[in-house]
């Protein structure tokens, strides 16, 4: 995967705005490090305060990659970049969703011995994580959360390509209890994969 570093910090015009995100603890780029695959959640209760999770690489050469995540509580006008989620954990492909009470879910892929995610829970904001719980799934998993409030508000379902997952053939699984845990792996019908997942408003 190409992989850019990021030399500017911060930069705006009369419309737009762009803050760097991956900055050291007095808000500068580090050098030589890389990040790519964001995904930003934003807090439903509270829309200044949003997280990105990313892939992120130690140095620009290296194809090891972590859970990198920052948060905001100003818009994104000052970013909180804690460092990795799991250090000297290969992880990829971040997803990150927020349930109605405001707390961000972070899943993410490993490897090793085979392809399978943990969803991690921050229930401050994206400031801290907890150590995460088991998720199944695969390689390109994606997941939402129901915000619907209706019978089935705080659900999360996740869907991967099930030729690349823990569980083969299956494609998907959800958790009933806000990510405390996660039901054993099914399938889909027509087997999708690489795909995003939506819900409707009745859940």
């Amino acid at each position: 995967a190409k992989r850019k570093q990021v030399i500017s910090t911060n930069a705006s015009n009369s419309s737009v705005f762009t803050a760097q995100v991956n900055v050291n603890s007095i808000g500068q780029n580090i050098i030589g490090d890389a990040a790519n695959e964001p995904s930003i959640g934003v807090n439903w209760k509270q829309p200044r305060n949003i997280t990105i999770g990313w892939r992120q690489f130690d140095n620009v050469l290296s194809n090891f990659r972590q859970a990198g995540v920052a948060s905001t509580s100003d818009s994104g006008q000052t970013w909180n970049f804690t460092g990795v989620i799991e250090p000297g954990i290969f992880r990829s492909d971040p997803v990150i969703d927020t349930d109605t009470g405001g707390n961000f879910y972070y899943n993410s892929l490993t490897n090793n011995p085979n392809f399978f995610c943990r969803v991690f829970k921050s229930t401050n904001g994206g400031a801290a994580w907890d150590t995460g719980v088991a998720a199944a799934g695969g390689d390109k998993q994606w997941m939402v959360i129901d915000r619907t409030f209706g019978p089935s508000s705080g659900n999360i379902y996740s869907s991967w390509n099930a030729a690349f997952s823990t569980c083969v053939p299956y494609n998907f699984t959800r958790s009933q209890n806000n990510g405390s845990s996660f039901d054993t792996c099914t399938l889909v019908d027509n087997e999708p994969f690489w795909n995003t997942m939506a819900l409707g408003t009745s859940g």
